[in-house]
């Protein structure tokens, strides 16, 4: 199996380097920023340059592009702003080699609930979010054919060692189920 890993809004960084690593599968990372290593910063900052460099619906377009080019098995993960971008792309491509979705915090799906899964969808959502009620977005979304949500005590970030939630226990447990998948 092939992977897909699309960023988050801080593109592609030292953390997701070392994902990469421990993972030791054939990876292609898609970020919004034509794939150059991205220095620490504020999440502010990286929100407005994300707004102004790419924004959400380009992303979904740069996503599907490269689902609808897929030529072997693969598995997208993605984070944040990449996993809400996956879940609009995966509704648009027909590419029968898109196996699955693995989403962890995608806080932008909550404007994105009407869609339906094409293919096995497991988002991993945080224990709350600051701009919605999570237990509605999950009761919602886990009444949709192949779509699995599970809701962790962590918060938002928590995969990301530059952020503020940044929670080692939950990095291990879940780089040990990507690591499976």
């Amino acid at each position: 199996m092939n992977y897909i890993i699309v960023s988050d809004i801080y593109g592609l960084t030292a953390p997701l380097v070392r994902l990469l690593d421990i993972m030791q599968a054939n990876t292609e990372v898609i970020d919004p920023y034509k794939g150059e290593l991205q220095p620490i910063d504020s999440e502010k900052y990286y929100y407005n340059k994300f707004i102004n460099d790419c924004g959400h619906d380009n992303y979904v377009a740069k996503l599907l592009n490269v689902f609808n080019n897929l030529t072997e098995p693969t598995a997208c993960i993605g984070f944040s702003a990449g996993a809400s971008a996956a879940w609009r792309a995966q509704l648009l491509t027909g590419n029968p080699h898109l196996k699955k979705l693995i989403g962890f915090y995608p806080s932008q799906i909550r404007n994105h609930l009407d869609i339906a899964a094409k293919v096995p969808c497991t988002f991993i959502f945080p224990h709350t979010e600051m701009h919605f009620n999570v237990d509605e977005v999950i009761s919602t979304l886990d009444s949709k054919s192949q779509v699995t949500c599970n809701k962790t005590p962590f918060l938002h970030g928590f995969m990301n060692t530059y952020s503020t939630n940044y929670n080692v226990k939950a990095y291990d447990e879940y780089c040990a189920l990507i690591k499976s998948t």
